[in-house]
């Protein structure tokens, strides 16, 4: 394996690396200033990227924004401390995992490796609950069959949602699944997704399918027919497989 470090000049990279090449890993080493070296890493078939900073918003967020409007596809993985806010704001951007700075080698390696495994398990097929429907082939998320835009990690959290088909997911089942599995993730992270889901959702003139069940976590239902969204019955309009 192969891993390129973005680090903080000042803090300098060689923690990391050094923790790597423990693990009889390949690691190239850079700073944000040495960009256009980064990006030429990229196209060289790294395995996996790791962006170490104290500076999430000034130099972790235009890193992940740059790397994601370019089209890469590798596994991105931002060290540093986050406030749930932030995590969120990571994940919009691109992120595949947000993890703390002095995180070990394995932990790092497995991350890796688990974004990787999954990347090629793409589903192809479609889902509705009421008059909302996500083609999971395109990535669109769509209301009444009007596109609605939101960002990745909101539109993963919604197709866990109407994936479950009406049964509870709990907030710590979520939380690992966006986090790959590794660690727990702040609840605040969630409550962000799903408080923008609902409004994006609303806006476009959605059906009220997304619920809360207290003290555990998150359902979807879709509305009976002829009843209001949002005080119908329990599921029973969620459409099969587009």
């Amino acid at each position: 394996m192969q891993v390129l470090i973005i680090a903080d000049a000042a803090t300098g990279p060689n923690r990391i690396a050094e923790r790597l090449a423990a693990a009889h890993v390949e690691t190239r080493v850079t700073t944000p200033g040495r960009i256009a070296e980064a990006e030429q890493a990229l196209d060289d078939g790294v395995d996996g990227v790791v962006i170490d900073t104290a500076d999430l918003a000034g130099m972790g967020f235009p890193l992940l924004r740059r790397f994601r409007e370019a089209g890469h596809k590798l596994p991105l993985l931002l060290l540093g401390a986050a406030s749930p806010r932030m995590e969120a704001e990571a994940f919009n951007l691109g992120a595949d995992a947000v993890m703390p700075r002095g995180a070990p080698a394995a932990t790092l390696l497995a991350r890796i490796e688990a974004i990787r495994r999954r990347a090629p398990a793409r589903k192809v097929a479609g889902i509705r609950c009421g008059n909302v429907s996500i083609d999971r082939e395109s990535g669109m998320l769509s209301v009444a069959g009007q596109p609605v835009e939101v960002t990745p990690c909101e539109l993963r959290v919604l197709d866990m949602l109407m994936g479950a088909r009406g049964g509870v997911l709990g907030k710590e089942r979520i939380c690992d699944a966006l986090r790959e599995g590794e660690g727990d993730a702040a609840p605040g992270v969630l409550r962000v997704f799903v408080c923008r889901l609902r409004r994006k959702l609303a806006e476009a003139g959605a059906d009220d399918i997304i619920r809360t069940v207290w003290g555990v976590g998150y359902r979807v239902e879709a509305p009976s027919s002829g009843v209001r969204p949002g005080i119908g019955n329990p599921v029973n309009a969620f459409g099969a497989a587009i």
